[in-house]
């Protein structure tokens, strides 16, 4: 555990009742988030612990269980903007101190990169206004800046037999598709998606993973972690929302393990009566997100069909920052949002 993170815990515990070391690497105190047992004053659940490497912090009153970063949130929020200040901004002079001119070679290196990994694919706000690709995407009201993030393919299976050769082992019949590149935060491409612009064909989407041993999850380059970050379900989705990932449905597997020390809102489909869907969400909340339950009054199953429906991409967001819960509150929201 690194030493600003040991400094802010030994702030915050002034705030805290009942607050005692009780080892390396452990802390103990009343939970300020249930309040602890109501009968007995002296009564403490609440830990602060560290595990590989990093600070979490778990009640065994309301079981709540994430890290310590989101913890310093609902508990002092400014003191949690001077944490994140501090100990990213750290990070960054470390690597200004090691080699300013290596810093700059390494974001060359990137910007020259997208043109190899991405060669073969033609940029959607490059496209022709009468394409159908382009016609595709003005349909649905993504914008020529979020254009920029989309590509077009007339020959899907052969450029994917570039990228994985073991997807396709024949190609008979090759097809055009919208390419949906996923990016790692280096920039490298990791996994990818085409959708087809065929109404008649069943597979809308094909998925395809470039490298097995990362996390599948699309806007990894455009994230700022020092800022919340929105996770929804689909990568159309996420181009109407700032700051935002996608999962590419609504799974994230053992490989994704976002980071402890940031912020993130998981934004599910609008679907209540999704019995899977709701116990995702629920599973979520058990793991110390924050999670979008969304007002009652909007019926649209997702993002981009509200903002066809008439919503701006301010309202939206708007409605997400407002119906954003977490812990206990989460948990009391879902279960009457799932009954409605």
């Amino acid at each position: 555990m690194d030493f600003v993170t040991q400094k802010y815990i030994g702030i915050l515990g002034v705030r805290l009742e009942q607050f005692k070391k009780k080892g390396k690497g452990l802390w103990q105190c009343r939970c300020p988030l249930c309040g602890d047992s109501q009968k007995d004053k002296n009564k403490a659940r609440g830990f602060i612990f560290e595990y590989e490497g990093e600070a979490m912090y778990k009640c065994h009153n309301c079981g709540i269980s994430t890290g310590f970063s989101n913890f310093l949130n609902d508990v002092d929020p400014n003191l949690k903007k001077q944490y994140v200040l501090e100990k990213f901004g750290q990070k960054r002079n470390i690597v200004h101190k090691e080699d300013k001119n290596d810093f700059f070679k390494s974001s060359t290196k990137k910007f020259e990169g997208m043109s190899t990994i991405l060669r073969g694919l033609t940029r959607i706000d490059y496209l022709d206004e009468k394409h159908p690709a382009k016609v595709y995407c003005e349909s649905r009201k993504i914008t020529k800046d979020a254009q920029q993030r989309l590509y077009w393919t007339n020959t899907f299976q052969k450029w994917t037999h570039s990228k994985n050769k073991d997807k396709f082992k024949t190609i008979k019949r090759d097809e055009g598709r919208i390419v949906i590149p996923f990016l790692s935060e280096e920039g490298q491409l990791i996994a990818f998606q085409g959708r087809t612009l065929d109404p008649n064909n069943e597979l809308r989407y094909i998925t395809i993973k470039v490298d097995e041993s990362v996390c599948k999850l699309f806007g990894l380059d455009k994230m700022d972690t020092s800022k919340p970050v929105y996770v929804l379900e689909g990568p159309i989705d996420s181009l109407f929302i700032p700051n935002s990932i996608a999962m590419a449905g609504s799974d994230m597997n053992k490989k994704c393990v976002l980071d402890k020390a940031a912020e993130f809102v998981i934004v599910m489909d609008n679907e209540n009566r999704n019995k899977e869907i709701v116990k995702k969400i629920e599973n979520f909340i058990n793991d110390g997100f924050s999670v979008c339950i969304w007002d009652d009054n909007i019926k649209e199953k997702d993002v981009n069909e509200m903002i066809l429906n008439g919503m701006s991409q301010e309202q939206v967001f708007d409605s997400i920052k407002l119906h954003t819960y977490k812990g206990l509150q989460a948990k009391m929201r879902l279960a009457k949002w799932s009954k409605v």
